[in-house]
């Protein structure tokens, strides 16, 4: 995860050859119960004027920063679900057909958008992880890896 966000962000250590391994023993030992269900749930906002279909798009490709920082994702037990919304506080360029290399501002625009989408999501994920908290018999990252994360402030 600590390749998905921007320089300095995610201050992680890779684990020791020791904390990995017990690590690995305690997922291992989780591995006898049921799968757990792993539903993510989340939203992405932006204050672009979007029409429906637009931000059903960048909801959609927001599943694609879930993928980058999951794996594996959208499995049998998950109920993943993305939402976008907006303040619509700023309009989408009008179309003009002298953007450079053929591409129209609205187009260029939503495709910014689009890309912000999925690395600010991957980033949010990776946040996530880092500043969860055991839940019930089931460890978070910093409880299998505290030395490697002890440096994140979360």
């Amino acid at each position: 995860g600590a390749g998905l966000g921007l320089p300095g962000e995610f201050p992680l250590a890779p684990p020791e050859h020791a904390e990995h391994a017990a690590a690995l023993a305690r997922a291992a030992a989780l591995a006898e119960a049921p799968p757990p269900l792993n539903t993510t749930i989340g939203i992405v906002a932006t204050d672009a004027v979007l029409t429906r279909a637009q931000a059903h798009k960048v909801a959609g490709v927001a599943h694609d920063g879930l993928a980058r920082a999951i794996r594996p994702v959208h499995t049998l037990y998950d109920g993943d679900a993305i939402f976008a919304i907006s303040t619509e506080r700023l309009p989408l360029p009008a179309t003009d057909p002298t953007t450079p290399y053929g591409m129209h501002a609205e187009a260029a625009a939503l495709t910014a958008i689009h890309a912000a989408a999925a690395d600010v999501f991957a980033r949010a994920v990776v946040h996530g992880v880092l500043a969860a908290r055991r839940g019930g018999n089931v460890p978070a990252y910093r409880d299998l890896y505290p030395t490697a994360s002890s440096r994140y402030p979360g």
